[in-house]
């Protein structure tokens, strides 16, 4: 237990140096892996570190599916993000006993098709048109997560990342001129790893996740990071110190971030359940440019899960998404 406070520490410390040079932006690239995925998740605002505990924690911290309450359990569903661009993901766990549990994700955007252009000074819009160019991004992660106790849980994943925005032509000068074709593609393995901690206060939860960390990657000429994120969360269910009733919970989150290209941003959230059947989510993101709202719905029966959530983009439409879970 000693060991495990002075591990935080070290960690909250070294996040806390870290997070002198604010001025971080637009430093990683392949910033798929930033948006939301699991309407549940993002109806709260995103806090879902301690509090997700299905196959969509793969998306906030692989330690979520070691604490499965099912032996199977699936989760897919679609982002519609701005500039018309759709995000389609899916996650399933399966928990193999006391060996622990695996889990398999997938993230596939949709960015629908693009209207390809080149410069030419000779002409008098100073481009022209080259065609439709059909950009492809897709993310594909394995992950193991294990509760060594009923206090400690530990998970990560492996994932295998993929970005094509489309070829190009490009002039190269020599001693003569030419033409290369670009074919702007990108590839990399990324890394999550997270815990939950239960100090045995009530349900109060302590969780750490470290998501889209990679090495260096090269993207024709310039080189940038994966967006990589440092994660504390805390959660607890409010209903344990209302008395006792069991047809009601009422699961709260908080979070700090430090994401590597932003400052510290902070998630608070709740999901109001009755009976297990219905829940009513809100949620809020601080210190983010656009984001900040959050709200959302769902629906629980014979093991299927139905979950809407709506997200303010304060210079876009309102994002939504839906998202189906099973559980057996």
């Amino acid at each position: 237990m000693k060991k495990f406070i002075v591990f935080i520490s070290i960690l909250i410390l070294s996040i806390n140096v870290y997070a002198e040079d604010v001025d971080k932006v637009a430093q990683t690239g392949i910033k798929m892996l930033d948006v939301g995925a699991g309407a549940r998740a993002c109806g709260m605002g995103e806090a879902f570190t301690v509090i997700g505990q299905d196959a969509s924690a793969l998306f906030y911290n692989p330690a979520g599916i070691g604490e499965l309450d099912s032996r199977f359990d699936l989760s897919v569903g679609a982002t519609r993000w701005i500039a018309d661009i759709n995000y389609l993901y899916a996650a399933v766990a399966y928990k193999a006993g006391t060996v622990g549990s695996f889990g398999l994700s997938v993230i596939a955007p949709d960015y629908g098709e693009i209207l390809g252009t080149k410069v030419d000074e000779s002409h008098p819009d100073g481009f022209v048109r080259t065609g439709l160019i059909d950009p492809e991004s897709y993310c594909v992660g394995v992950a193991y997560a294990r509760e060594f106790t009923d206090k400690f849980t530990v998970g990560g994943q492996v994932k295998y990342v993929y970005q094509h925005l489309g070829s190009s032509e490009v002039e190269a000068v020599g001693e003569v001129y030419d033409t290369l074709l670009s074919k702007n593609e990108v590839s990399s393995m990324v890394y999550d790893f997270g815990l939950m901690f239960y100090p045995g206060f009530k349900s109060f939860a302590f969780g750490m996740s470290v998501r889209n960390f990679s090495p260096r990657v090269k993207f024709e000429q310039n080189g940038f990071e994966t967006p990589l994120t440092f994660t504390l969360g805390i959660g607890l269910d409010l209903m344990d110190f209302l008395g006792d009733y069991p047809d009601y919970s009422f699961n709260i989150g908080a979070e700090m971030l430090h994401p590597r290209d932003w400052q510290e941003q902070y998630h608070l959230g709740g999901e109001f359940g009755i009976r297990n059947m219905i829940f009513l989510r809100a949620g809020y993101k601080f210190r983010y440019s656009q984001e900040g709202l959050n709200a959302g719905v769902g629906i629980s029966y014979g093991g299927i899960r139905i979950d809407y959530s709506y997200s303010e983009f304060e210079l876009f439409d309102m994002i939504n998404r839906v998202s189906v879970g099973m559980a057996f």
